[in-house]
């Protein structure tokens, strides 16, 4: 009976020994890893601040992306997670998603390229259109892009505008429709891209039909669709 009686007093004598073990040793250390902490913003810090940072909050970065921002400037943090004032446990890993700065992108050679293509392609690369601009050009046929400003091979960063010049054919002077008739002025007119308006018929010596006046006059610089006004012979 005293023997029971003794293996029951060891028994409860390792029990309060492990309860008073559990309460003032291992609990206190559990309590204090899974501490809960605020997570700073380290966004717009240098790497090195950033980690810095976490570090002082017993927290680790880690670098799990980097990519091109047109804000944020290379090497400093763009994003961060979990987000800043989140609370997380003591020792979290914090991912750092860097910037490798404004991505640059060279302007692309389009002289001879139609218009329509060559916005197409400067928007793909990213690049705004400020202007287009229309001159004329005896190489470049109309419609096509003469040169861009900045020119093929800057490097530019992304979004940055573009100038274009566009060209609008050759110089184009009217021709002297004297004494042909409305068929051949038609026909003529078409090949120029010039259109052919009203046609007043007046008193006049000739062939009937055949022209004596035009409006604009003959050498005259016209534009494709200008509108063309004839005087024939009644």
């Amino acid at each position: 009976m005293k023997r029971i009686f003794l293996y029951l007093l060891v028994i409860l004598a390792f029990f309060i020994i492990g309860v008073l073990i559990a309460n003032f040793l291992i609990m206190p250390l559990i309590v204090h890893k899974g501490r809960e902490i605020v997570v700073p913003n380290v966004c717009n810090l240098s790497l090195e601040d950033a980690v810095k940072e976490l570090n002082k909050r017993d927290l680790e970065g880690l670098v799990t992306e980097r990519r091109h921002d047109q804000i944020i400037e290379e090497g400093y943090i763009i994003i961060q997670e979990p987000l800043p004032d989140q609370a997380v446990k003591s020792g979290r890993i914090i991912h750092l998603t860097i910037s490798l700065g404004p991505q640059v992108i060279k302007v692309p050679f389009l002289a001879g390229v139609d218009i329509e293509k060559g916005e197409l392609i400067l928007k793909r690369l990213g690049f705004a259109i400020e202007q287009i601009g229309y001159v004329n050009s005896d190489t470049i046929a109309r419609g096509r892009i003469i040169r861009t400003i900045p020119e093929s091979g800057v490097e530019l960063t992304k979004g940055d505008a573009i100038k274009v010049i566009v060209s609008k054919g050759p110089v184009l002077k009217m021709p002297n429709l004297t004494g042909k008739t409305q068929h051949e002025v038609e026909v003529e007119l078409e090949k120029l891209g010039l259109v052919l308006g009203e046609i007043k018929e007046v008193e006049g010596s000739g062939i009937k039909g055949s022209v004596i006046v035009q409006s604009p006059a003959p050498d005259e610089i016209v534009e494709p669709g200008d509108t063309v006004t004839l005087m024939v012979i009644k």
